[in-house]
């Protein structure tokens, strides 16, 4: 299972939106391996390109593994100038999550 462990919104001077930092952590459950390394990057990036936040108003994506925790991935998605709101950020993050609990069990 891999969840949505933490999430931060950059802004500008204006209050825009200009990037979104998610944290994700895979954990063992119903005696399946937490996914670790490049199981784990894959199985986020696909989750993410089932959402369409990069199409809409992305300008790139950058996934990030923690050095410390090898069940742990940063994606941070630079937005390109928009005016997308906290709660469509919100609805993302939900997107995210749902394609994660969908999609986890498919690749791996």
């Amino acid at each position: 299972m891999i969840n949505i462990i933490h999430t931060d919104i950059y802004y500008d001077d204006n209050r825009k939106i200009t990037a979104i930092e998610v944290k994700l952590k895979s954990f063992s459950t119903n005696n399946k391996p937490t996914l670790v390394g490049h199981q784990l990057y894959a199985t986020a990036s696909f989750a993410f390109y089932q959402t369409t936040l990069l199409a809409d108003v992305g300008k790139d994506i950058k996934t990030i593994p923690c050095p410390e925790r090898n069940n742990v991935v940063d994606l941070v998605i630079t937005i390109k100038e928009s005016n997308l709101t906290a709660s469509d950020v919100a609805r993302f993050t939900d997107a995210l999550q749902r394609a994660l609990d969908e999609h986890e069990t498919k690749l791996f």
